[in-house]
Parts: C-alpha cells; sequence; structure tokens
C-alpha cells in the first residue's frame, strides 16, 4: 500500500509519519488491511527520514509545492492513501493571499486529478471555516463562513474533496482542527502558536508575557489526538461519513489560565506575565469555543481528557 503526506516535516506530520509506520498497516484498496509498502514524505523544509531494516520503502519529495516542477514531481508519485497537511497559514496568507493560494488549493486540486483507483484522501481542515456569529456550541453541519484567507482556502478545499468524492475521483474526507497543541520549537508568529507558547515557554523554563487575557476561551487538541482521529477517520467506511464528508474534530474547551495552571502543576519554571494583544484576541474571539461531533464520537474519536493530557503529550513527543 502506497501512502502520501504532504507537510511531512512539520510536526504533525512527523508524529503521523511516526505512527503509521509503528502501525504497518490501513485500510487499502482492497478495503481490508493491507500492509505498507511505500511511504512518499513531501515537505518545503528538511523531512527526517526514518531508518531501519524492516521499513518501507521511503521516497521524499522536497520542495514547495506552489513551484510546477515539485508538484510535478509529486503529482507522479502514485498513491492508496494520501494525508493531505501541508498548508500556508493565517499570518502569511493574510499577507500574500495569491501566493497562499498557490500552496494551499492548487496543490489538492492537481494532486486529485493526478488519483488513480479513488484513493482515500484525508485532509487536514481547520475550525477557521467557520466565522460570523456562532452557536454556542459548533456542530458538523453548520455552513461555514470563514473571515480569513486561511479559513477560505480551508473551505475550498473541503468543496473540492466532496465534490471529487461525488465523481468517484477519490473517497475523500476533511477533519476540521481545533488549535492544536503543543507544537516542539521556537514561538512562530502564528496565532495558533502563539496561543501553544502560553505553555510551551514556561515548560521549556522560558518567560513569556500572554498575549491574551486569562478568561478567553480556546478550543485545543494534542497532536497525539489529532493523528488519531486523523487515523480513524483514514479507517472508516464512506457509509459513516456526513453528506459533506467534513467533520469536526472534538476539542477541550479551556481559558489561558487553565493552561498556565495545567503547566506549573507540569513543573513548568518560566514565569507568565501578561502584554494583551486586542489584534490577536480578536481573531480568538471570532473561533467557536466548542467544537463537537456527532460522526467523530460514533468513529470513537473523543477529545482529550483535560489540558494536563496534552501537556503530557507533549512531554513525551516533544523530541519527533
Amino acid at each position: 500500500m502506497r501512502i502520501t503526506i504532504t507537510g511531512a516535516a512539520g510536526f504533525l506530520g512527523r508524529r503521523l509519519t511516526a505512527a503509521l509506520l509503528a502501525r504497518g498497516r490501513l485500510t487499502g484498496p482492497s478495503g481490508a488491511p493491507e500492509r505498507i509498502t511505500r511511504l512518499t514524505l513531501a515537505d518545503i523544509g528538511d523531512v527526517p527520514v526514518p531508518e531501519g531494516s524492516d521499513l518501507p520503502e521511503i521516497r521524499v519529495v522536497r520542495g514547495d509545492l506552489s513551484d510546477p516542477a515539485v508538484l510535478t514531481q509529486l503529482c507522479a508519485e502514485p498513491f492508496d492513501t494520501l494525508f493531505h497537511l501541508a498548508s500556508q497559514l493565517t499570518f502569511h496568507a493574510e499577507k500574500d493571499p495569491d501566493q497562499a493560494w498557490d500552496v494551499n488549493v492548487a496543490p489538492l486540486r492537481a494532486l486529485i486529478a493526478a488519483a488513480e483507483g479513488t484513493p482515500r484522501v484525508v485532509f487536514a481542515s481547520s475550525i477557521a471555516v467557520f466565522g460570523g456569529v456562532l452557536p454556542d456550541s459548533v456542530y458538523d453541519d453548520l455552513a461555514p463562513l470563514p473571515e480569513t484567507t486561511y479559513g477560505m482556502h480551508k473551505a475550498v478545499n473541503e468543496l473540492l474533496i466532496a465534490d471529487a468524492s461525488r465523481h468517484g475521483r477519490i473517497d475523500g474526507r476533511s477533519l476540521r482542527l481545533p488549535i492544536v497543541l503543543i507544537r516542539p520549537g521556537v514561538t512562530q508568529p502564528v496565532v495558533s502558536d502563539r496561543v501553544a507558547a502560553i505553555a510551551r515557554e514556561p515548560l521549556e523554563g522560558r518567560d513569556i508575557d500572554a498575549p491574551l487575557s486569562p478568561e478567553t476561551e480556546v478550543p485545543v487538541v494534542s497532536a497525539g489526538t489529532v493523528i488519531a482521529g486523523l487515523i480513524a477517520l483514514h479507517e472508516a467506511g464512506a457509509e459513516a461519513l456526513p453528506p459533506k464528508r467534513a467533520l469536526n474534530l472534538p476539542a477541550l474547551t479551556v481559558t489561558v489560565a487553565d493552561m498556565i495552571a495545567a503547566a506549573k502543576r507540569a513543573g513548568a519554571t518560566g514565569r507568565v506575565g501578561s502584554a494583551q494583544d486586542a489584534a490577536m484576541e480578536k481573531v480568538v474571539q471570532g473561533w467557536p469555543t466548542r467544537f463537537l461531533s456527532r460522526h467523530a464520537a460514533g468513529l470513537g474519536i473523543a477529545p482529550d481528557a483535560d489540558f494536563d493530557a496534552i501537556i503530557a503529550d507533549y512531554l513525551a513527543h516533544r523530541e519527533i
């Protein structure tokens, strides 16, 4: 069985690669579990290549997916399953929407066009597809109303996947992710990672000024729960999917104060001050805070138990 992962150098891509190699099998074109025989890892950055005598064939496609030559190379790699994680986030997409389209939308369209034999396509979508006046709890069938270019791109990709699935080109499914915590490394200028830094920096012994008020609620999920959700969604039969083929990954709703307290319980030594960022607060307040999914629950996908569990997941995997 041949699997392609885009965004393979990112922290979710690395975790997914490790999980698939440990698992060894996924549901294949036959409808039964099949051994993974080839793994194609694509990213603009350095892709860590797993080593071992019992591993499947590993191929690496390195480069910017907005580069036609790189995209052509990737599309020439046949796949039975595609996990599409690659994207350009809000910070960059707002600055250059056209270039972000070439990264966020054009590659998926090209990969769908290159698909052979109705492969399964699992797309990492986002709660950023939602906006406007939101209900207290956001369910799978709420109509998307993105308020950022990044969210619009995610919504477009959901429609591409649903339409290509309707035509029988692919067997697609989209999983809308809340804020995924905690990415290892230094703080990036994207909103989601600035949220992550509120817990990560103190855990790493570094001081930080939190850009959000202590009462601000955020919907969060651990990387481990995301990976389990992506794999569970891949393994689900088409009959278990909603008509739009897009579902929410259930989130844990916490306040910034909850995050800081959990980090302290885990032994954080860094100090957390306050330097509220009104623009960032506005973006976060525009996200849904309670993020539920009847379909995900039916697949056995559940949110993290508490923020302590999210921190434990980070501490156990921050070297991956």
